[in-house]
C-alpha cells in the first residue's frame, strides 16, 4: 500500500504558505522517508520554490474566512483532503508543524484507520488547560495531524467535514462556538461526533499529546532537532523569562514568522 504526506498550502498576501510547506516537506522527506504531495491554487508560482513535490494538486481557494491579525486564514476545502490525496495511507499535516523525529510513522503500525489528536500540550505551560468547542460542549480535536486509510469510515468523516463547513453559522449557533471564524478543528470534532453516533470513540485518538508552541513563544535552534523554547512568564508580580530546551520533539507552531526563521 502507498503511504505518503498530504500539505495545504495556500500563499496570503502576508505569509507564504507554500515556502512553509516545503520547508515541511523537506523534513518528511528528511525524518519519515515518505513522498509529499501538496494542494494549492493555480496562481502560486512553482518555480519560485526549489523542492520537487511527489505531486502538485490545484483546488480554488476559498479566502472567505475569517482575518487573523490582518492575516487572511485560508483553511477551508480541507475536506477535499479524502478525494485529493494519491496515497492508500495518508498523514495529513499543517505547513507549520515542525518534524524533528520519525514519530509520525507510529500510526502506520495501528489498525485504525482514522486518528487525529484529542489532546495538546504546551512546551512553556505543560498543566495548560484542554481547549472546548465552547464553556458547554465537548473538547476539541485538532486537525493538525490526521493519519487516515481510504475507507467508507474515513470518507464519510471528511464529507461530513464538508457538510459543517457549509453549514458552518448553523453550528456555531447549535454549539455556541467560542471562536467567530471557520477552524478545521471545530469541523474535525463535529465531523467524528456524528460519524460515530455522538459517542467519545477513543479508537480515533492519536496516542500522544499534540505539542504546541504559542505565537507569543520564540523559539531558537541549536542543531537541526534540538531548540531552546523562550517564553515570557509572570511570577510573583514581575515577568520572568524561562527557557526549556527539547530534542527530538515534533511540534506545532504557532507563530509562523518564527517557524521561516527556523527552517
Amino acid at each position: 500500500m502507498s503511504k505518503g504526506v498530504l500539505l495545504f498550502a495556500f500563499n496570503s498576501d502576508t505569509v507564504d504558505y507554500m515556502a512553509m510547506a516545503v520547508a515541511t516537506a523537506k523534513r518528511a522527506n528528511q525524518y519519515l522517508n515518505l513522498p509529499v504531495t501538496v494542494v494549492t491554487d493555480e496562481s502560486t508560482d512553482m518555480s519560485k520554490y526549489d523542492y520537487d513535490f511527489d505531486h502538485v494538486l490545484y483546488q480554488t481557494a476559498d479566502k472567505s474566512n475569517y482575518t487573523i491579525e490582518d492575516n487572511v486564514w485560508i483553511n477551508k476545502g480541507r475536506y477535499n483532503a479524502y478525494n485529493l490525496t494519491p496515497y492508500d495511507e495518508t498523514l495529513l499535516i499543517d505547513t507549520d508543524y515542525l518534524i524533528n523525529s520519525d514519530t509520525l510513522l507510529k500510526p502506520f503500525e495501528l489498525y485504525d484507520d482514522f486518528m487525529c489528536h484529542n489532546r495538546t500540550s504546551y512546551l512553556m505551560i505543560p498543566d495548560h488547560y484542554q481547549e472546548l468547542m465552547s464553556d458547554h460542549s465537548f473538547p476539541t480535536l485538532w486537525a493538525t495531524v490526521i493519519y487516515f486509510k481510504k475507507t467508507s469510515k474515513t470518507k464519510s468523516i471528511f464529507e461530513c467535514m464538508q457538510m459543517v463547513q457549509e453549514n458552518y453559522m448553523h453550528y456555531q449557533q447549535l454549539y455556541n462556538m467560542t471562536v467567530p471564524s471557520y477552524r478545521n478543528d471545530f469541523a474535525l470534532t463535529i465531523a467524528v461526533r456524528i460519524v460515530h453516533g455522538q459517542t467519545d470513540d477513543v479508537s480515533v485518538y492519536i496516542p500522544w499529546n499534540l505539542v504546541h508552541v504559542g505565537k507569543n513563544t520564540q523559539v531558537y535552534r541549536d542543531s537541526d532537532t534540538k531548540y531552546t523554547i523562550v517564553y515570557d512568564n509572570w511570577k510573583n508580580g514581575k515577568i520572568r523569562k524561562e527557557y526549556n530546551i527539547v530534542e527530538g520533539t515534533d511540534f506545532h507552531m504557532m507563530n509562523k514568522k518564527n517557524f521561516m526563521e527556523l527552517v
